[in-house]
Formats: structure tokens, sequence, C-alpha cells
């Protein structure tokens, strides 16, 4: 048996609620969906939240409700359940008034409240705001967590160099909102709240405030407005990734490669530089990698800074992880450093150098090895 009803539509915020119901005569457990989709004259998916049950549940639920809220009783399970749902929207105990997901999430609060396990799900509503490169900025409302995600990324997405979100409750859409129009308003008439949502953050990049630079300078630039506005969210991502070299040594079909990362949150190894090595499977070896990295801590990037300046006799410009950056690009030039060194060699002169710069000094080699 399948039935899909459709609840309730509301055109001015592009909203259908529908109920599904599959059942098996064959032994097969069937599932009750309830659906809160929002989608669109001009969108192919649209976004949604729902909620599912096993079918077996959907007589327990539909009696619930009826002794809750003194409603008709009727014979047939599904038939029970689409005309509690539908009285209970006609009463406004039901009611989209909440915005995104309150409906699903009214409806899974009383499967609770029955003693049942509902599972939730849907399909998230993403945007990406931005693209310069290979350095995204997007927007998500994820329909499973309720939240809203800010995100800013470089680098490909199998190596990425920086991943910076901000985290918002669904329960803070107002108040995003009223951030965005408040720097610049925004028609608001026939735009659902996650339309004015989604307009807002598009008005900002069309003005140039969200264009991307450092890496995690959006993210922050973002999180300075809704601070000021007293809107919680909560940050994630510190790492900053860069390869300064990156060689495809044919001969034995290895990748070489330096890199530098900074992570002001791991304190004595925020800065790292690492030389790598990736032997790809090759004949009846299926392949290993290896990895011998200095690390010193995050407060000694100025003496670093300061250190390798007066090497290079030059002075080196912009934000201070951008500077070290440079000066081993320009160490990378001169020969310094390369892949015309010896294993290992690259990366002891550059703990020879960190000590040199006064900088607490580690290091550590990390290995794989395929075992497939």
């Amino acid at each position: 048996m399948r039935r899909k009803d459709i609840l309730y539509v509301d055109p001015s915020s592009n909203l259908i609620v529908t109920t599904d119901f599959s059942s098996s005569d064959k032994g097969g457990e069937g599932t009750f969906t309830f659906e809160e989709l929002y989608s669109g004259p001009e969108e192919l998916r649209g976004h949604s939240y729902n909620l599912t049950l096993p079918y077996s549940d959907v007589p327990v639920l539909g009696a619930f409700l009826v002794g809750r809220f003194g409603l008709e009783v009727l014979g047939d399970p599904a038939e029970q359940l689409v005309h509690c749902l539908e009285e209970l929207i006609i009463r406004g105990e039901l009611s989209p008034a909440g915005g995104g997901s309150a409906l699903r999430d009214e409806v899974f609060a009383w499967c609770e409240e029955a003693g049942l396990s509902p599972r939730r799900g849907g399909l998230d509503r993403r945007e990406v705001l931005l693209t310069r490169g290979e350095a995204t900025v997007e927007l998500t409302i994820n329909s499973f967590n309720q939240q809203i995600i800010f995100q800013e990324s470089h680098g490909p997405v199998a190596d990425r160099s920086g991943l910076y979100q901000l985290h918002l409750g669904h329960t803070t859409l107002g108040a995003v909102i009223g951030v965005l129009e408040g720097r610049d308003p925004i028609p608001g008439d026939g735009l659902s709240r996650d339309d004015r949502l989604y307009a807002g953050f598009r008005a900002a990049a069309a003005r140039g405030e969200l264009e991307l630079g450092e890496p995690g300078a959006v993210r922050d630039r973002v999180a300075g407005w809704l601070a000021a506005a007293g809107v919680p969210f909560q940050s994630y991502g510190s790492e900053w990734k860069t390869t300064l070299l990156k060689v495809h040594r044919q001969r034995n079909d290895c990748i070489f490669a330096l890199r530098m990362t900074f992570d002001p949150e791991r304190g004595a190894e925020g800065i790292r530089f690492t030389e790598s090595y990736d032997y790809l499977p090759l004949a009846d070896d299926p392949g290993r990698e290896y990895a011998y990295t200095v690390h010193a801590p995050y407060d000694c990037l100025p003496a670093l800074i300061t250190y390798f300046d007066q090497r290079l006799g030059r002075t080196s410009t912009g934000s201070p992880q951008a500077r070290l950056i440079d000066c081993f690009t320009t160490l990378i030039t001169r020969g310094d450093l390369g892949d015309n060194l010896p294993l290992r060699d690259n990366h002891l002169r550059v703990a020879t150098w960190f000590e040199a710069a006064g900088a607490p000094t580690t290091t550590d080699t990390w290995s794989w090895l395929n075992s497939d």
C-alpha cells in the first residue's frame, strides 16, 4: 500500500506539507514520512525537514493525537493520522509560524511523547555565494541538526588548505536576517525567512563584503557582525595550510612536497614545516608515504619572521603568516630548500634555522604503508 497526502500549501513561503505512507503485505517493514518542503518556482530541489517512523507506529501516533486533542476517531490508521494532522493545522496547534523545521519538530515532539523514536532527516539547502579560484564562500541550512552553516573554504576538496565555519542554531534565523538587512535593507515582500537569509548574504557578496583574501578572513568578518549584534554562534577552523613546493618524481613515481601549516590552537606545534614523500603504487609495491615535520610554538612567529628577514637581507610584508610563507618561497627559489636536497635534509635545515631563531623546536617522523 502506498499513500501520499498534501496537508497544507503556502505559496507565499513556497511551503508544502505532506505525509507519505508505505506498507508491505510481504513481511517487510513499511514507513511513515512527514515532510515540510520548501521549493520555490525556480528551485530544482528546494530543501526540506522530515521525520520517519515504522508503519507499525502509525496507529500509536494516531491514537495519541486523538486522546491528547480530543479528535474524531476513524477506522483506517493512515486515514486517522492524516485527519488528525490536517485538523491540528486548521486549529493552529501545528503551525509553520516558527519558521523552517517548526512543523517537523512539533510532530517529532508528539512522537516522543507517544513513546516513539522518530528519525529526523531532510534535504539541505546549500548555495555558493562567491568563488575565487579554488576558494569559495557558501551558506547551508542543515535540515538534520537544525543549523545554519556559513563556510569559507580554500583549496580543492581533496586537499583543503583551509576550512572555516560559523554554526548557528535555527532559532537565530531572525536575528541573522536583522544583522544583514541592517547593513542594507532587502525588500522582503513575498520572501520566506530562509529566502531573506540568502538574499541578505547575496547582497553582502555583491557589495564586496565577502571578498576572499587570506584564509579565515571572511569567516571572521561575518563573525564580527554577529558578535556586535549579540547573535550566538560557534566558530570552527583555525588551521592554514599551504603547499610551498610539489614535484612528481617520475623515476620512482613519488610525489615530493614541502608544506607549511599554521594553527594558533595547536600551541607548541602551532607552526609546522613538513617534508613529505608519497610513493604511488608501482609494480609489486602497493605504495607508501613518509613525512618529516618540524614544530615550533605559534607565538614564535614574530621571532621567526625577524630571523628569516635578516637571513635573506630583506623586509617581508603582509600578515605574519604570509610573511613567513614568502620567506620560505624565497629560500626555495634560492635553492636553500627544495627537491634537489637529500632525504630529510629540508626538514633538518629548517629545524636548525628555527633553533637559531630561538624557537623551542621539535621534530617527528610519520609513515604509512599500503597494506592492500
